[in-house]
Formats: C-alpha cells, structure tokens, sequence
C-alpha cells in the first residue's frame, strides 16, 4: 500500500516476486503470505539487464554482444555500402547497449568486445576481408573534427551512469531511489564525503566518478537551506569536514546541519570561536547570493537535462 500511494503503481501479483536476502530468511513465510507474491531467486532479468547482488561476470555481458551479433549477422547478403554501415551502427548497434549503459559501468573488456564488433562491420562489411582506415578513437570524434560521430561508448556509458549521480547531488525528491539513498545510505553524508569501501559493488563504482564531476560544478549559496554544512563542497575548498575534520567540535555545531546553520538575515553567522582552525573556516567564504541555493555548470555550454552525459562526452579521454 505504501509502495502504491507514493509511486503511483500497483504491483501485479502475477508478474511479481519475493527475492529474500538471508537475513530475512526467519520472516519468509510471514512476508509471502502478507504479498501473496512467489518467491524468486537471483539472477533475474529486468528491462533486458541481469540483476544481481553482486558483482557481475564476463558471462553475464554475453546476452548484449550475442544480440548485437545476431543483428549484425540479419544482414548478411544484404548489399550495404559504407555511409549505410555508418548509419546502422549510429542508429541500430550503438542503441542495443543502452539500458546496460545506464545500468552499470560496463568492464573495459565488454566495451573493447563491443566496439571490435562495431569496427570490423564498419570496415568490412559483408566482406571477409579488409582493414581499418582510421583509429576507432578517430572515428569517434564529431563530425565537425573530422570523425563519423559515431559516439565513444565508455563515454557513454559513463555519462549515463552520472545521470544518476546528477539525480542525488541536486536531491530529485521525485525519485524514490533518490529519497532511499538519501535516508538508507548517505543519512548524515552526502554524495562528496561518503565513503567508498561499503556498500553493493554498483554503488561503490558509481560514487567514484563524483570527482570526475566537481570541478564542473558551482554551488550558489542563497539560504543555505539545500546544502550541508560540512559534507557539501560549497566552500571553494571542498567539504568542510575534510579541511577541518575537528570543525564540528571545535564550533559546537554538529556534524550534519544545513549551511544556513551560519546564515542569519543574508550574512555569514558563525559562533564566537577561538581555536586556530575554527578560525581558518571562517577566511575565503563565498558570497551569499540570496534566494534559492542553486548548483550550475561552469563547462561548455549544453542544455542542463544533457548536462551529465555530454559532460562526459566531451571531458572523458576515451
């Protein structure tokens, strides 16, 4: 009921499965009668991608480059000339990869696997033999710098996956999962100083590309409201809390306020403070500008609900 009344959707007993860590094991037979679902085991498959508990095999990538082989073998006989191939790869096999692209960072070794597929029926064709013009780093540059625009998938792949990060860091309130990482797994962090070591393999790879993305961005301070104190990089050096470990002590304010724990009236509030480091916090703080706290992109310019992904488009050496 709680899950129907805040997303808006109703699970199908039919279609749906119970899927029980261990731990939940004592509470089995109580939790199935309650749903009244079946109970299912890992691995299972969901919009296409395996979903696992752990980390994923090499052979569980095998499904997308046997569907981009199955499709490139459909064409055989058929006579494509090499604008033709072009256009397939852009439009057809580049596509078929795209929910495991925004589902997990793909291992070097799938998108080397990949883009070996994708070159040989560039260069090639029907044909059993010949060789590439060009390097596929060339070949994958815009058209404007003298490529084929077809798009560098490790770019790709890594600019969908920071739509997630993106989704966090400004607080999606829409996002169930966003609301659940923030009470579950940040609690009193936030996405710039929470550990890396804890957590599923997929969190752990996707909270590693966070530094990949702040130099890009800018935080606006206006009432303070939206941002910590200490865990957020509002400060020109970075979070607080790694500058100034000591900071929540030293200054009696605790270690997971919002920033407009210091702001009173459109100026910086800050306790009557003594000790050297409490002090040092003080110097160099930005200017507050009022109204909404805001966070902006200071890279080229792009429309902002492309912001991640051409972000990495553009900034990731392939």
């Amino acid at each position: 009921m709680i899950f129907a009344e805040m997303s808006g959707l109703h699970a199908n007993i039919h279609k749906s499965h119970l899927i029980l860590s261990r731990s939940a094991s004592p509470l089995r037979d109580a939790l199935l009668a309650t749903l009244d679902f079946q109970e299912g085991h890992l691995p299972i498959r969901y919009f296409g991608v395996p979903l696992l508990a752990t980390r994923l095999s090499i052979a569980d990538y095998q499904p997308i480059l046997l569907k981009i082989d199955s499709r490139i073998k459909g064409w055989d006989g058929v006579l494509l000339s090499f604008a033709g191939r072009v256009q397939l790869i852009k439009s057809v096999l580049s596509a078929l990869q795209i929910y495991w692209s925004m589902a997990f960072i793909l291992p070097k070794h799938v998108i080397r696997e990949i883009e070996k597929r994708l070159r040989t029926f560039l260069w090639r064709g029907n044909n059993a033999v010949g060789h590439a013009k060009v390097s596929w780093q060339q070949v994958c540059q815009p058209i404007s710098e003298g490529g084929l625009g077809i798009r560098n998938l490790q770019a790709q792949n890594l600019g969908l996956m920071c739509r997630h990060l993106w989704r966090i860091i400004m607080h999606d309130r829409a996002s169930i999962w966003v609301e659940w990482i923030y009470h579950y797994r940040l609690r009193e962090y936030s996405v710039w100083t929470i550990g890396d070591r804890s957590g599923s393999w997929g969190w752990r790879k996707l909270i590693k590309l966070r530094e990949a993305i702040r130099p890009f961005l800018l935080y606006h301070i206006g009432v303070g409201d939206s941002f910590s104190l200490w865990h957020d990089p509002w400060h020109g050096d970075g979070p607080l809390i790694f500058q100034f470990p000591l900071g929540p002590r030293h200054t009696s304010i605790p270690p997971s306020p919002p920033l407009s724990t210091v702001i009173m009236d459109g100026t910086w509030h800050w306790p009557n403070i003594t000790d050297m480091e409490s002090i040092q916090i003080t110097h160099s703080l930005p200017t507050i500008r009022g109204g909404k706290d805001r966070i902006t992109w200071t890279g080229p310019e792009v429309p902002s609900h492309h912001l991640p992904r051409i972000m990495f488009l553009l900034h990731l050496d392939p």
